[in-house]
């Protein structure tokens, strides 16, 4: 049974756990109709009340503006999301899709639109990559956001080298270099 605290339906009582009584039994078979017809409004009342307040926050949650709408990929191309063709090394991979997590916060994108709005970003190299990743998916099965993520990272930030960056970065140390060159690269090491 499915208690909601606080909930009163009007010309009822409610018991001590705030749940309301039920309502008295009509003498005669027109008021039992009557109440019904008006526990049934009463009840469809309540339901629009959550589902614009649930509404409401859906919209808020998908930015200020309360014409919230699924991004299309104009809006995400008037964006000016980066081509991703190949990493010379593994930072410039993790670069370009921090860069884009940072596109896709500026747009309304399902997990499921992202990796392919992300996917026409890709060129030569890294095109073919992600027609193989497709090509080895399900039939019918939609690659998400989360897996897109994980094996763009496995392709192009390998574990070994992420771990040779990190003794860089532990190891880095001003030298010879202007303090902006090395505040750059303590920046993209870390």
């Amino acid at each position: 049974m499915c208690r909601t605290r606080g909930l009163h339906i009007p010309g009822t009582s409610q018991d001590e756990d705030g749940i309301p009584d039920p309502p008295p039994v009509p003498p005669n078979l027109a008021n039992a109709i009557a109440t019904l017809v008006n526990v049934t409004v009463e009840n469809a009342r309540l339901l629009r009340e959550i589902a614009q307040s649930n509404q409401n926050m859906v919209q808020e949650n998908h930015g200020r503006n309360h014409n919230w709408h699924e991004a299309t990929y104009v809006d995400f191309t008037d964006t000016r999301p980066p081509v991703f063709t190949k990493a010379d090394e593994p930072l410039e991979a993790d670069d370009w899709l921090q860069t884009m997590e940072q596109k896709f916060d500026l747009i309304p994108c399902t997990e499921m639109q992202k990796p392919v709005f992300d996917a026409h970003q890709l060129r030569g190299a890294a095109g073919a990559w992600w027609a193989n990743l497709v090509a080895v998916q399900p039939a019918g099965i939609p690659i998400t956001w989360a897996e897109f993520r994980t094996a763009f990272r496995a392709h192009y930030i390998l574990e070994g080298v992420m771990a040779m960056k990190l003794d860089e970065f532990l190891t880095l140390k001003q030298g010879d270099q202007m303090i902006m060159q090395y505040v750059g690269r303590f920046n993209h090491l870390s």
